[in-house]
């Protein structure tokens, strides 16, 4: 249920770097005096922290100094429960991707590789790929988290 007196702020962070400046600023306003009510790195959104707080947050406090933080989100002043609850579930990665989408591998023994969708199996969140630059096409199965989209491409 959202609280009305509560205010969501977007802070901009060093990307790589969300986790940390979330755990210093937790550390650091606990005895500042400043009410965090919650902290949200959502996944999808590199470089940015969510903050709810019942107090404005003003970034020339001491307290809020924290390394990798670069700033708050100016323009419009507040962020709304509706924008934030798309970050709160997020769609699995397996619902974005089509057969014959160009893909690159990220992690696992082909990392850097890119491939085409051969076969999606969404019970197991596995996908079926061909290697691009392979002499032969061998099918391989991968998690769809291992994998980030490059091309939509259906057939």
């Amino acid at each position: 249920m959202e609280d009305s007196i509560n205010s969501i702020y977007a802070l901009k962070t060093s990307v790589g770097q969300e986790k940390n400046v979330a755990r210093m600023l937790a550390r650091k306003v606990k005895d500042s005096g400043i009410e965090i009510n919650a902290i949200l790195i959502p996944e999808s959104l590199k470089g940015y922290v969510l903050v709810e707080s019942s107090s404005k947050i003003d970034m020339q406090n001491p307290a809020i100094k924290v390394p990798h933080l670069r700033g708050m989100v100016e323009g419009k002043s507040l962020i709304t429960f509706e924008e934030v609850r798309r970050f709160l579930k997020p769609e699995p990665i397996i619902a974005s991707i089509q057969k014959g989408s160009i893909i690159e591998l990220i992690s696992g023994p082909f990392k850097g590789e890119k491939a085409k969708v051969v076969r999606i199996d969404e019970s197991r969140e596995e996908v079926v790929l061909e290697l691009i630059e392979a002499a032969v096409p061998i099918p391989v199965t991968v998690k769809a988290d291992q994998i980030r989209i490059i091309q939509k491409e259906a057939d």
